[in-house]
């Protein structure tokens, strides 16, 4: 192929896709702009949420065991809140079972009860406790100071951080460095410290700035930034990390105040391990709201798992971030990653795009529907393979780029596509009409005046003829644009309706277009009527009748133009069980014009028996004339 035609070609094609994915292109910026501003940034939580809740529980090493303080305790040892005294006997019977470190996620500022020297004295003298305090409030007054006498290095800050939809997704580890150059550290990051040391793994970020990874030996805590996966310019103050719920299925030891003090515990389960106290109360401290858990205390209570919203008590998530860093360092790193934004709109735009070639390359509303649902498919189950691997990717963004622009170029190809059909149908039916009428005529014209000097009064008569038949072929032709009309134009201003029955129709252009004043009808002097009823038992559709129409007047058409001394055209329609048939046959001669092989008319025909589903032969009829023959299958 020549270059410079394969240039052009290749031009209107990319012009062409230009104006198809245009829409989809512009669904996916919206998509992009959406996500930017923060407006989908509840429904990723939410995605996050079900996947997390949704992940397969995985065995894996339980460094964590709880003892827990609810209303049967409060009863049994009759103390509201749990005294001084009876927390002061818990930790020393708790001791006897060797835990590695005990978390008491209690605040103890103030004295309750009897016993506060004992409860003092045995939390300093106890190396191995940690007790906590609340820092983070913004108002003073709200913050809760920690146990007097205890070392910085025994306390942790306990408050937790909620998203604007209430629910827990991620913990506060380190808070930024005050004034007085005091770093403060989380209960849970306090635990998991103390439980390494004796392992040899310390923390290395004690006097290194606050934004900088928090590190555990070799490992380091994945650090949140105001971008981390669906959150949009959140606060990403006081050194925080996502909680991995994915990775945190699995229950804990657990064990109740009266069963500690009865010494109804199993001490494999407490020996060794990081044993958090905790109350389980509902009071707006030590109880949030999530929905990425399969299972919490206060569901268990219930016996109702399947409630996807859940209470999570304060004591449980320090006791998943402190798993979570723990088995990071020990075992393998299953801290909750994101990508960089800039990564997370590039998988944004990429599935928009491949939204775009579902489409392009389908071009069918119903198939590009249900690729893109089998798209949208593959895409959630890779996040939730991804969130399993540790990796928290985009996918309601995705999905709505994937599904907006996969949509709208579909339906914006379809439109388009079905405004180029009518732009074809408009030219196809004009040049039928003129093709049919008017170049019949002239072609006439062409051989009378080839066979014989036409009186100029009757070439002026025949010219104006011709002038008023075109001029009616527009007229009919902007009607049947504007009106969407069922019609058939064969000339003169006539018009049918093609609701009509097919014979009916068959017999009026077998008819008009044998009065035409064509030189191959002058020497006519057999005319076979021809039987179309027996086309009325089956139905047709306007299409094929138009089509039926038309073949016909175009075999016709042909023999008045080329054929020479026919005498007789005889129209012969036959229907069978299967097939139907129409047959044109004329015992004229041929004209010496190549036209009657190779035209306009032999092209009509082909593609109206393909329209049909059936076959065209034109061959000679002996001993002398044409047949023209359309066969095709009922339906």
């Amino acid at each position: 192929m020549n270059p410079t035609r394969l240039w052009r070609l290749l031009k209107e094609r990319i012009a062409g896709w230009r104006e198809v994915i245009l829409p989809g292109t512009l669904i996916i910026s919206l998509v992009c702009i959406v996500r930017l501003g923060g407006l989908l940034q509840s429904q990723e939580w939410m995605a996050l949420d079900v996947f997390s809740r949704h992940c397969p529980m995985q065995a894996s090493q339980q460094h964590i065991a709880m003892v827990t303080i609810d209303t049967a305790d409060y009863q049994s040892t009759g103390s509201f809140p749990i005294s001084d005294e009876i927390l002061a006997q818990a930790i020393a019977r708790l001791q006897q079972y060797q835990p590695k470190v005990i978390g008491l996620d209690m605040l103890r500022a103030q004295p309750i009860g009897e016993g506060q020297a004992a409860l003092q004295q045995i939390l300093q003298s106890s190396d191995n406790i940690v007790a906590v305090e609340a820092v983070l409030s913004p108002e003073p007054t709200m913050n809760v100071g920690p146990p007097a006498g205890m070392s910085p290095d025994q306390i942790g800050f306990a408050d937790i951080v909620v998203d604007a939809d209430g629910k827990v997704r991620r913990i506060a580890l380190m808070t930024d460095t005050d004034t007085d150059s005091l770093q403060k550290y989380s209960l849970s990051l306090q635990l998991a410290r103390r439980y390494l040391q004796d392992k040899d793994i310390a923390l290395t970020t004690e006097e290194t700035d606050s934004r900088d990874p928090i590190r555990l030996g070799e490992v380091a805590i994945s650090q949140f930034h105001p971008y981390s996966g669906g959150y949009v310019r959140a606060d990403a103050s006081n050194s925080q990390m996502l909680i991995n719920f994915c990775q945190l299925q699995m229950p804990y030891a657990t064990f109740s105040l009266r069963d500690l003090l009865a010494g109804n515990v199993n001490p494999q389960q407490l020996r060794d391990r990081i044993v958090i106290i905790g109350e389980l109360a509902t009071s707006a401290k030590e109880s949030f709201i999530t929905s990425a858990a399969q299972s919490t205390l206060y569901a268990q209570s219930l016996s109702n798992l399947s409630l996807p919203t859940k209470i999570i008590y304060s004591m449980e998530i320090h006791a998943h971030a402190t798993q979570q860093i723990v088995h990071s360092v020990l075992t393998r790193p299953s801290f909750l990653e994101t990508w960089p934004e800039p990564v997370e709109i590039l998988w944004i735009i990429g599935w928009g795009l491949f939204g775009i070639v579902i489409s392009v390359i389908l071009q069918s509303p119903w198939k590009s529907i249900l690729s893109l649902f089998l798209s949208a498919a593959l895409l959630v189950a890779l996040c939730q393979w991804s969130l399993v691997l540790h990796w928290w990717i985009p996918l309601v963004p995705a999905a709505l780029a994937l599904y907006g622009s996969g949509l709208a170029t579909t339906f914006f190809d379809r439109d388009l596509r079905l405004e180029l059909a009518q732009r074809r149908l408009t030219i196809e039916r004009a040049y039928e009409a003129v093709h049919n009428g008017p170049l019949q005529h002239l072609a006439a014209i062409l051989r009378s005046l080839g066979e014989q000097t036409l009186p100029p009064t009757e070439l002026q008569q025949q010219l104006q003829s011709l002038n008023t038949e075109m001029r009616s072929i527009f007229e009919y032709l902007r009607q049947d644009t504007t009106a969407r009309t069922d019609s058939f134009y064969l000339a003169d201003s006539t018009v049918l309706d093609l609701r009509q029955p097919l014979s009916d129709l068959l017999y009026q252009v077998y008819e008009h277009t044998l009065s035409q004043p064509l030189p191959g009808f002058n020497t006519v002097q057999t005319y076979i009527a021809p039987n179309f009823e027996v086309f009325d038992s089956s139905s047709f559709t306007t299409e094929q009748k138009r089509s039926l129409c038309l073949f016909l007047q175009e075999c016709l058409l042909n023999i008045g133009k080329h054929a020479i001394g026919a005498t007789r055209i005889d129209v012969i329609a036959t229907s069978s069980a299967v097939r139907h048939s129409l047959q044109i046959v004329d015992n004229g001669h041929s004209a010496p014009s190549s036209a009657r092989s190779i035209g306009q008319g032999t092209r009509q025909a082909t593609a109206i028996a393909y329209r049909l589903g059936g076959q065209f032969h034109r061959r000679t009829h002996h001993p002398q004339g044409t047949q023209c023959e359309l066969s095709w299958p009922k339906k």
